[in-house]
């Protein structure tokens, strides 16, 4: 018999067994390492009200654990409800017997009964949540250039250190920015602790007027195991409210090439290259024929839209170009195994320059029909993905292909979904 309940700090050393067995990188598993992980998680049980921990029980012994984060996440420019899986493992010796699963499932039961639009996640295994339904998220692109490729920005007014009596600011910056940029989530209580508690990562503010308006999070690191005077900045977290402020942040980090040689970006934008005269990747690598290596790509979240039609009720507010469509989505539910529908009509608003849209009643008739699994159909709905590429790559089929490129300006979102958040 197996049982999912909330846990606590009661069963303290089945949990830490589980969760370091889990997750074992970048840990020595001595004495010391359990007693700094066995506070920290007793910690995050007691202070935090936005993390529930939940552990699998059968026959009474622990055999799974897992943490569901409450988030506030943007969509299209609002705040909804989000839920988050976080620190998902299995007891070593009751693995491959279907608990993941089980886990996943009673995630998204707990999801939606805590009315959350979207399921996000860091995959630790893509494949095993693509086929639970979840869908691939936007990239998030690492660039390791030399620092003086680095735009120039002569005036570096307004820029300063933040000191750590400062991270109320810091983190009231990241609220603003999350609230202007779609796929965002808000900070939650274990990540703002963390971060109060980090006394190695250097920030760096651009003030206008009194206001913060963004922030560079940075450290140095050696870059060579035989040469002190080597060095790169890794900047690992960059916010920004306007372009001003990005490239005085910019410009301070190319003023520090005479200290580090080289420097390392991360950014969820997809045009972030076009910022530098040259954006090549320190390593010299090129793909035939020629084309020169600029970042590497990482898979950001996956997402599960759990309720398609109830996405498209609540983000009716989202502004599409003026057509007027009706469109149907047939999908496959991969973790329900069964069929399901989502009809969609995209109505001119009443001045005729933009389009909104609505669930469609189930008499009416579509002018066109796509065909995909639902993690698809997730990607689609946050905008991750778009639908002339996944028709072109057969993920998806339509009975009309003439209507492919109307679809796709259509859907078509100014910003991909992406976040810098740790869960």
């Amino acid at each position: 018999m197996r049982e999912i309940k909330k846990i606590g700090p009661e069963i303290m050393d089945e949990y830490m067994y589980i969760y370091l067995n889990a997750y074992p990188a970048f840990k020595d598993l001595d004495e010391d390492c359990y007693k700094k992980y066995e506070a920290k998680n007793i910690r995050d049980m007691e202070l935090d009200d936005d993390v529930d921990f939940y552990g699998c029980f059968e026959d009474g012994k622990l055999v799974a654990t897992m943490k569901l984060v409450s988030f506030q996440m943007n969509l299209f420019g609002r705040m909804h409800k989000a839920v988050g899986l976080m620190a998902l493992g299995v007891h070593p010796l009751h693995k491959k017997q279907g608990i993941a699963l089980e886990m996943v499932r009673f995630y998204e039961k707990y999801a939606v009964e805590h009315g959350a639009l979207v399921c996000p996640l860091l995959p630790f295994r893509m494949d095993f949540y693509r086929k639970m339904g979840y869908g691939l998220g936007s990239r998030m692109d690492e660039y390791h250039l030399p620092t003086v490729n680095l735009p120039k920005w002569d005036d570096l007014s307004g820029l300063r250190p933040l000191s750590p009596d400062e991270i109320g600011e810091v983190f009231a910056v990241n609220d603003r920015f999350c609230e202007m940029n779609h796929g965002m989530l808000k900070k939650f209580s274990e990540e703002k602790r963390l971060m109060e508690a980090d006394t190695a990562t250097q920030r760096m503010g651009c003030f206008k007027d009194g206001e913060l308006t963004g922030y560079a999070a940075y450290r140095f690191e050696n870059a060579s195991d035989t040469n002190y005077t080597l060095n790169r900045i890794v900047i690992d977290e960059l916010v920004y409210f306007d372009g001003e402020t990005l490239r005085k942040l910019l410009g301070f980090f190319r003023n520090q090439a005479d200290l580090a040689q080289n420097i390392v970006i991360r950014s969820g934008e997809e045009d972030f290259y076009h910022l530098f005269t040259d954006p090549a990747h320190v390593s010299g690598y090129y793909i035939p024929n020629g084309y020169l290596q600029t970042n590497v790509s990482a898979i950001c979240n996956m997402y599960k839209v759990m309720d398609p039609e109830a996405f498209v009720r609540e983000t009716s507010y989202r502004s599409f170009p003026p057509l007027e469509l009706t469109t149907t989505f047939e999908y496959h539910d991969e973790m329900a195994d069964e069929e399901g529908r989502l009809m969609i009509r995209f109505a001119k608003d009443p001045d005729g320059n933009s389009s909104a849209w609505s669930v469609a009643k189930a008499d009416e008739t579509p002018d066109v029909t796509l065909r995909c699994m639902k993690g698809d159909l997730s990607s689609i709905l946050m905008g991750s993905a778009h639908i002339g590429a996944l028709i072109r790559l057969g993920v998806m089929e339509t009975d009309k292909p003439e209507y492919t490129d109307t679809l796709d300006m259509l859907l078509y979102h100014k910003q991909r979904p992406f976040s810098n958040n740790d869960f």
